[in-house]
């Protein structure tokens, strides 16, 4: 596995639901920068992935279906300076932020009349 060349990305500089840590010090997985998907971090970097499939490849029978090329993020490398208290921490406090935003309010509107059927509409 080899890097991509990018600069390294901190876990403290992701938002924390980006990133989910074991408390027993196994796998961390991180949210690929690029694609989205959750991929495990290995000797300091992203597992390699492939990203999105070619366009109209999905017409295209099974045996002559080219593969997915690599997602630009396979190899990014990543510091881990965060322990599970801290990044527990941060995901806890964006939780209690986000559950103390107001919804907004639905302003009930009237009703419009209903429109007469056509066969009353003919007696007029």
């Amino acid at each position: 596995m080899y890097s991509n060349g990018r600069p390294v990305i901190r876990l403290s500089s992701l938002s924390p639901n980006l990133v989910s840590m074991s408390d027993r010090g196994g796998c961390t997985l991180v949210g690929c920068p690029d694609c989205g998907v959750w991929r495990s971090v290995k000797r300091s970097m992203i597992t390699p992935h492939r990203g999105p499939e070619v366009p109209g490849a999905e017409a295209w029978p099974n045996e002559f279906r080219p593969p997915a090329p690599w997602c630009p993020g396979s190899g990014q490398k990543v510091k881990i300076d965060l322990t599970f208290e801290e990044w527990r921490a941060r995901l806890a406090e964006g939780c209690w932020q986000a559950g103390q935003r107001r919804r907004t309010r639905v302003m009930p509107r009237p009703k419009p009349p209903a429109a007469p059927a056509v066969v009353q509409m003919a007696a007029r």
